[in-house]
């Protein structure tokens, strides 16, 4: 909450053909919706409210000139919230209600920096894991954007990798499953880690080209080794700074350096 910086899910995608402000409006609608649980009434007005904010900017679906104006952020999304509240729109009211953790921490309503720098790294696991999830996901989209309007990648070295840590609260995420999908030849990669292959959608799963598994409860032995394609016994003979990876069809054992000792071997 102390940050200066934010993330803007309301930043437009610039894409002639998939992008727009009507079109974000509805991809954060549908974010919202799924990470807040909103009812049909508040889907149908925090839409339209949107879609007012993207207006008063001057950005307009009609006019694809207008989608580089500084977008609106979730400041103007709740003034306009508390105008209607206080016009006596109930359901208004009551979406001020679920949105209010959002609009406490702020994370949505600060400037977002140009993520331009060799290394960026966003901590958010101050945030409750449902907006720290909307954020994730707001990221996400935005990276994966930004890389299909530059272009497909003549080589196989990705321009951009994303880490997503505790990747639990992204099980869902159509963002995560569209860049492990398409985002390679685009030059997008993503690395995801979580404790346990529950958190991880088949999707994801399925589509990446390395897959890394650490010593595991005996208890999921059977399930890890069956979800990963690797050997029961190679899974249940895993100790600590030993891992089983997989790059293709190749697996093997591998032992690891930790980060500690890197540092004070210098």
């Amino acid at each position: 909450m102390a940050s200066s910086h934010g993330i803007n899910p309301l930043i437009v995608n610039l894409d002639a053909e998939g992008g727009g402000p009507h079109l974000q409006a509805i991809a954060v609608t549908t974010t919202l919706k799924r990470s807040l649980q909103l009812g049909p009434n508040q889907e149908g007005l925090l839409l339209e409210i949107l879609q007012f904010c993207y207006n008063r900017r001057g950005i307009s679906q009609e006019q694809p000139t207008s989608w580089t104006r500084e977008a609106p952020n979730f400041t103007d999304l709740q003034q306009e919230i508390e105008s209607r509240v206080e016009s006596g729109c109930k359901e208004s009211q009551k979406l001020k209600l679920k949105l209010i953790a959002t609009f406490t921490y702020g994370v949505f309503c600060r400037p977002q920096p140009d993520f331009t720098e060799k290394h960026i790294r966003i901590d958010l696991s101050k945030l409750p894991p449902e907006i720290g999830a909307i954020a994730a996901e707001s990221l996400a989209w935005q990276l994966m954007n930004q890389h299909r309007l530059t272009g497909e990648i003549e080589g196989k070295l990705p321009r951009t990798y994303l880490f997503i840590d505790e990747a639990k609260e992204l099980r869902k995420s159509r963002a995560c499953d569209r860049i492990i999908a398409d985002g390679r030849k685009y030059g997008l990669g993503l690395v995801l880690a979580s404790q346990s292959e529950r958190h991880l959608s088949d999707d994801v799963i399925g589509n990446s080209s390395t897959k890394i598994v650490l010593p595991v409860d005996q208890s999921e032995v059977k399930r890890v080794a069956a979800k990963f394609r690797f050997a029961e016994k190679k899974v249940a003979e895993l100790v600590p700074l030993t891992a089983l990876c997989r790059f293709g069809k190749q697996a093997e054992v591998t032992s690891i350096f930790p980060y500690h000792r890197r540092v004070e071997d210098g």
